[in-house]
């Protein structure tokens, strides 16, 4: 069965055609955060339908929509947006399903679908215990605890693990879901460029040269010796060390992943991570493994495929 994948994302979406757990094609479009929610789906009808055509489909076996938020996958609404995508709270994508792809559907938070997918078919398949850091726009994060996504009864328990505070008091850095010190307002792609621009070191660094200050960036100029981009990466991996250390806390995971575009450092971002784990994580029964997803653009869209595949089955991930 082919399914289409959306993943609509803080500043793209990323659609992919899916059979078998294998990617069969997929395509990268703008993502219009800051404007209606009718118009990324306007968007991703005509981006996904085109797709199709490339395949000679006119239709899905199922469809899954990936949300960067807090949804109810059971009754398939967006729950909270945090400033994304104006009218998507309470959007009616039963009808927009029906009315475009009509086909069945799956609505989750990204997050949780890029866990699925390193559990379903990437680096966390021999494990049903495990947790998920992915860097995008933002920082996001899922559970898996006995093989069952962990939710909560308001859908937002381990998705917004980006929000866990890791610094407090009134020099706190205030992030953009109204709490201060969450790990997200300090190391992420969107607060990377307000530490920067702050920091008196910023006018003699090569980041102020930069087009885009993007860890890519950062990681390149840190590479060539540049002093801020140093500070920072070392600052970014510190925060994010102690957010997988409360996830390890809360969660008791086998199996860290890390997934998103950051991700594409490599052993540069594992290797740290897992070390500052073995050294103060508090876990006596031995150390959570920190693995790297095999594909951090795909991990959304091959969970996505694998939800919609079980929710036709019968047996959704809820």
């Amino acid at each position: 069965m082919v399914t289409l994948s959306l993943d609509i994302g803080g500043t793209r979406m990323k659609l992919a055609l899916l059979q078998d757990g294998r990617i069969l094609r997929e395509r990268i479009a703008e993502a219009y955060r800051d404007d209606t929610y009718q118009k990324n789906l306007d968007a991703a009808e005509r981006e996904g339908k085109a797709l199709m055509a490339e395949m000679g489909l006119t239709r899905v076996g199922g469809l899954g929509i990936a949300f960067p938020g807090l949804v109810n996958p059971r009754d398939k609404v967006v729950v909270s947006a945090n400033g994304k995508f104006v009218d998507a709270v309470g959007y009616d994508l039963k009808s927009w399903v029906a009315r475009t792809f009509a086909c069945p559907f799956v609505l989750d938070n990204d997050s949780n679908a890029a866990l699925v997918g390193e559990v379903a078919y990437g680096c966390a398949q021999d494990t049903r215990d495990a947790v998920l850091m992915i860097f995008g726009t933002g920082v996001g994060a899922a559970a898996m605890m006995d093989g069952r996504l962990i939710r909560g009864k308001h859908f937002q328990a381990a998705c917004i693990g980006g929000h866990m505070a890791v610094e407090a008091g009134p020099d706190a850095a205030p992030c953009n879901c109204g709490n201060i010190g969450c790990l997200e307002a300090n190391a992420s792609s969107w607060a990377l460029p307000l530490f920067a621009r702050r920091d008196p070191l910023f006018a003699q660094s090569a980041l102020a040269k930069a087009d885009v200050i993007d860890y890519k960036n950062l990681k390149d100029c840190a590479d060539a010796g540049d002093a801020l981009s140093q500070k920072l990466l070392r600052r970014s991996l510190d925060v994010w060390s102690a957010g997988l250390c409360n996830l390890i806390v809360a969660y008791d995971p086998e199996v860290i992943v890390l997934s998103g575009g950051i991700s594409r450092m490599g052993e540069d971002l594992r290797a740290p991570l897992q070390a500052h784990i073995d050294k103060y994580a508090w876990t006596p029964w031995g150390h959570p493994q920190v693995r790297l997803a095999k594909n951090p653009e795909g991990s959304v869209v091959l969970g996505l495929h694998r939800l919609v595949l079980d929710e036709i089955a019968g047996n959704p991930a809820l």
